[in-house]
């Protein structure tokens, strides 16, 4: 019985920890969103396409699989491509189609599904403003109790070995010692 109740209280505990990240984003969002015009366009042009705020940010560790993504910018965009892909590359549907006429700063597209097991995730984007070009980007997260951030996992799997190149032209992968 007091393992059932640990059990529950610790749901209880991830349930609050997750709507807590909501109303956080959801506060910084509003936050951005409400800024003067003047405010929304940098001096110059340097990271202005940038996202100024991503759901889920990049390199989260959520508790549980997000209800939606959302990424909002400084200045009005158009989202020429939203993709989430497992760690290993297999492509999540996740009903994104473009618009060519929509322009906007912000921009959520609910999952309304739970995403398949994999050790990360990521989102890759691209967005125009019709006058600096193009950009792309991405941003990662895992989820669950277990998860590490995703960034802890790709260091993880850089490899220590080091290129042996003899004068024969052939070359072997000796691992450092």
């Amino acid at each position: 019985m007091y393992g059932r109740l640990q059990r529950n209280q610790r749901n209880e505990t991830r349930v609050l920890r997750s709507r807590w990240t909501a109303l956080s984003f959801f506060a910084a969002f509003a936050c951005l969103t409400i800024q003067l015009p003047n405010h929304a366009v940098a001096q110059h042009s340097h990271g202005v396409l940038t996202p100024g705020v991503t759901f889920p940010t990049d390199d989260s560790v959520l508790d549980e699989s997000p209800q939606m993504i959302m990424m909002s910018f400084r200045v009005d965009v158009t989202l020429l491509k939203l993709a989430l892909y497992t760690a290993e590359g297999q492509w999540i549907n996740i009903g994104f189609s473009y618009d060519p006429n929509r322009m906007a700063d912000s921009f959520a597209y609910p999952l309304g599904f739970e995403l398949p097991d994999s050790e990360y995730y990521i989102a890759r984007w691209s967005v125009t403003d019709g006058k600096r070009g193009l950009l792309n980007g991405e941003f990662k997260f895992s989820i669950g109790d277990e998860a590490i951030p995703p960034s802890e996992i790709i260091a993880s799997k850089v490899s220590d070995a080091v290129e042996s190149l003899p004068s024969t032209g052939s070359y072997r992968v000796v691992p450092k010692e």
